[in-house]
């Protein structure tokens, strides 16, 4: 596994303290390399440093990703229910349409009913008010023919008396006397 930064920088002050060391040892000669060696340790401990921001900034970094796609998987179930809803939205709206076109269809074929029914109560009508009329003729066929039978009735009695009259009272009966009078 290659050495991490952290790693880098704590080796680099380690380099440091060993080159301090021997800079110390070396007397005049290595108060250069002294110099040197305390420059190499302050960029170690400025690495380190480094590194423990970067380590920070990644934390963060990977904080506000997994809120990112919390918050995207909660956007992804979000949208999965609209489209369920949605879909069933539309499944209603198409039921409720074709429900309204089957009550349409109904609501023409009742006003079609109601009119052959009303053409039927019109039949019926001119079918009473001909029983009707031909009641009221008749009955004065009725009256007409009963005034005739005792028109008859009466000339069958004057014509009997006649008779009656002329021949005698030895006449055969004749059925005549059945005759209601008038």
């Amino acid at each position: 596994m290659p050495p991490t930064s952290n790693d880098i920088a704590e080796q680099s002050n380690l380099l440091s303290v060993n080159a301090a060391i021997e800079a110390a040892k070396a007397t005049e000669a290595g108060k250069g390399f002294a110099v040197v060696a305390e420059e190499i340790k302050n960029l170690a401990q400025q690495s380190k440093q480094a590194v423990l921001q970067v380590r920070g900034i990644l934390v963060d970094i990977q904080k506000a990703t997994s809120a990112a796609v919390m918050a995207a998987e909660r956007s992804c179930d979000m949208v999965e229910d609209h489209a369920a809803n949605a879909v069933h939205s539309h499944k209603t709206i198409q039921t409720l349409g074709d429900r309204i076109t089957d009550a349409s269809q109904a609501a023409a074929q009742i006003v079609a009913s109601s009119q052959q029914q009303l053409v039927g109560m019109d039949q019926i009508s001119e079918a009473m008010a001909s029983i009707d009329q031909a009641s009221s003729q008749n009955a004065a066929g009725a009256r007409q023919m009963e005034a005739e039978v005792r028109h008859l009735g009466e000339l069958a009695l004057g014509l009997r008396a006649m008779i009656e009259s002329n021949a005698g009272p030895d006449l055969p009966s004749s059925g005549l006397e059945a005759l209601p009078a008038t």
